[in-house]
């Protein structure tokens, strides 16, 4: 009688099952077993086999922790002492980066007006002591759909005399003569808008940036007669 859990699994779905299973290998999950194992006597290819890894993986964490640097202490008292890595972007590490995204970088003690990689990498470690770098904090705002683009500017409507003026212009412009037409002169021409620059946003959305109320341009209406 054949083996209730022997199972015929085609090998391009298991592939698929291999590739599934890497991902979620972050921190030391896959070093503790091939460590354990080791200490345990298997050989690095029966490690491999079993854990569904490569011989030179195995070889590679034995090597970090005879090493060193693999993160892995002893503390005072006795307890494992294990430094936060992770190139893989996990639940509670997507909320905090979308919390991050949310504030302006001054909330965090920047002096700049958008995010960078690299300083929400750095503000990833001083939060929760995560060592990333910044092209993994790319790949990750890829991943959340957030993506690199200028914002747009809209204006600040606080005129009190809009609406008057408004009328003010489409009274003239529908009562203009055949041998009249309506001309706006600019009185000056300065550059007070801020500048505009490519920012992370989630995709789909565009950051608005509200012009300065107080530094508007002024224009000249006046209706010229033709010649």
């Amino acid at each position: 009688m054949p083996s209730t859990t022997l199972l015929e699994i085609p090998p391009a779905e298991q592939v698929q099952m291999r590739a599934v299973l890497r991902r979620p290998r972050y921190g030391y999950l896959l070093a503790f077993h091939i460590l354990l194992l080791c200490a345990a006597g298997r050989n690095p290819t029966d490690i491999a086999a079993f854990l569904l890894c490569s011989r030179s993986s195995v070889y590679r964490i034995v090597h970090a922790y005879r090493a060193g640097s693999l993160g892995i202490s002893i503390a005072p008292d006795g307890q494992l002492s294990i430094a936060v890595q992770s190139t893989i972007l996990m639940p509670w590490l997507t909320r905090s980066l979308g919390a991050i995204l949310k504030k302006a970088p001054r909330a965090y003690g920047w002096c700049r007006t958008r995010w960078s990689c690299a300083t929400l990498a750095a503000t990833l470690q001083a939060k929760h002591g995560i060592e990333v770098s910044a092209e993994t904090i790319r790949r990750w705002l890829h991943e959340i759909g957030w993506v690199w683009k200028r914002a747009k500017l809209v204006a600040k409507d606080d005129d009190p005399h809009r609406i008057e003026r408004l009328a003010l212009i489409r009274f003239h412009h529908e009562n203009l003569q055949a041998h009249e037409v309506m001309v706006f002169a600019d009185e000056r021409d300065m550059h007070l808008l801020p500048k505009v620059g490519a920012a992370w946003m989630l995709q789909g959305t565009q950051a608005e940036i509200m012009t300065p109320g107080t530094n508007e341009k002024y224009y000249l209406e006046r209706v010229a007669k033709l010649p």
